[in-house]
C-alpha cells in the first residue's frame, strides 16, 4: 500500500525559488522509502496544493502527509493546509491525510543558520 509525501511550499513568481522545493523533493526522494512523493504549491505557481494533492490519489497512495517546507506554525500552516487537508478527505475519504507539522525551532536549525553566518562572516 503505497504511502505518499506532498512537499508544499509558499510558491514564488521567481522561478529559481520554486526550483527549491523540486530539488528537495529529489533529495528527500533518495532518503525515504515513501513511493509517491509530489510537490504544490500555496500561491503564485503551479502544481497548485489540490493539484499535487490530486496526483497522490491517482497515483494510488492510500495515506499522505503533507509535509509543509514552512519555518513556523503561522496560518498557512495552521488553517490553510489543514483546510486542503480537509477538501482532500472529502474528496477522497478512503485516503488517510495528516499535516505534518512545520520545520519550527530544532536544534540542527541552529546549526544551519551558524553555517551560514559563517559563509559571509567567518570570524564569527
Amino acid at each position: 500500500m503505497p504511502s505518499a509525501i506532498l512537499l508544499v511550499a509558499h510558491g514564488s513568481r521567481r522561478a529559481e525559488a520554486n526550483a527549491d522545493l523540486v530539488r528537495l523533493a529529489e533529495m528527500i526522494s533518495d532518503k525515504v522509502d515513501e513511493e509517491i512523493i509530489e510537490i504544490g504549491y500555496l500561491e503564485l505557481t503551479e502544481p497548485t496544493i489540490p493539484d499535487g494533492l490530486k496526483k497522490c490519489a491517482e497515483r494510488g497512495a492510500t495515506e499522505v502527509a503533507i509535509l509543509p517546507y514552512f519555518l513556523s506554525q503561522g496560518s498557512h500552516v495552521s488553517s490553510d493546509l489543514v483546510k486542503f487537508k480537509e477538501d482532500f478527505i472529502a474528496k477522497y475519504p478512503e485516503i488517510a491525510c495528516t499535516v505534518c507539522p512545520p520545520i519550527g525551532l530544532h536544534d540542527k536549525l541552529v546549526e544551519l543558520m551558524l553555517i551560514r553566518l559563517k559563509e559571509v562572516s567567518p570570524t564569527l
